[in-house]
């Protein structure tokens, strides 16, 4: 009788270290990584779409963000699509809140690539965050390509104004303006001011890019700005341009 007991006894202590490991290995299992973001201090998250989401033409998306302050507080969260405002949600409170969750509509147009933009805001109008989504839209299923009859040669539309006028045409890979106008900003990112603006058509010389390639440094008269590289049809071989760090 005591020797089995004893094995007894040592079985109910062996289960009960394994529960124990059981258990530490439960309470350290990583929580969401949103959560771990929110509590390390203020910032913004696209919470949807996901970076890199395909739509079909004609689709209704919903838009969420949340940012948080705990400090100054979140007075205002927009969505820009393209640079184009798209929606934006206010805080109850002007002064701000700790944390402001915010949802919007758009509805999925021009079968290219977009760049959705959001941006939180203090109360005294302070950028608090800004990240990016790059979406697709293609073709509605079951869409079928209409041939439109030839009418002879094709017009050229007259083009919208531009901030910038368009330099001479050099040597090198080439960035022609696919959108009725595009904003040239200061650096590799919609958090950088906006120095102009490039009008429908505008070709402008592509002289590096940002180290994952989705934003283009372009040359401008009297200097240099950057343009979102899915808004823009490039011609040249772009493996020659330097990669130029953001200012």
């Amino acid at each position: 009788m005591i020797h089995w007991r004893g094995r007894w006894s040592l079985g109910v202590a062996w289960l009960a270290l394994m529960a124990a490991v059981l258990a530490c290995s439960l309470s350290a299992t990583p929580v969401d990584e949103t959560q771990q973001r929110l509590e390390r201090g203020p910032l913004v998250v696209a919470l949807a779409p996901a970076n890199g989401s395909v739509y079909a033409e004609g689709t209704r998306v919903a838009l969420y963000a949340i940012a948080q302050d705990t400090g100054a507080g979140v007075a205002r969260i927009t969505f820009r699509m393209d640079d184009i405002v798209v929606g934006e949600v206010t805080a109850d409170d002007p002064a701000g809140v700790p944390s402001l969750f915010a949802r919007a509509d758009w509805t999925a147009v021009d079968k290219r690539r977009h760049l959705l933009t959001v941006e939180a805001f203090r109360a005294d109008g302070s950028l608090l965050g800004v990240q990016d989504v790059s979406l697709l839209v293609t073709d509605a299923p079951g869409a079928a390509a209409v041939s439109a009859p030839d009418s002879g040669p094709e017009e050229t539309p007259d083009l919208p104004p531009t901030d910038l006028p368009t330099p001479d045409v050099a040597q090198g890979p080439l960035a022609q303006i696919a959108v009725a106008e595009l904003n040239v900003r200061a650096g590799p990112g919609t958090g950088y001011e906006v120095v102009g603006v490039l009008a429908q058509g505008a070709q402008v010389p592509v002289t590096g890019r940002s180290a994952d390639g989705t934003w283009l440094a372009v040359s401008l008269p009297g200097g240099m700005g950057w343009v979102f590289a899915e808004l823009v049809i490039v011609s040249g071989d772009l493996a020659a341009v330097p990669v130029i760090a953001a200012p």
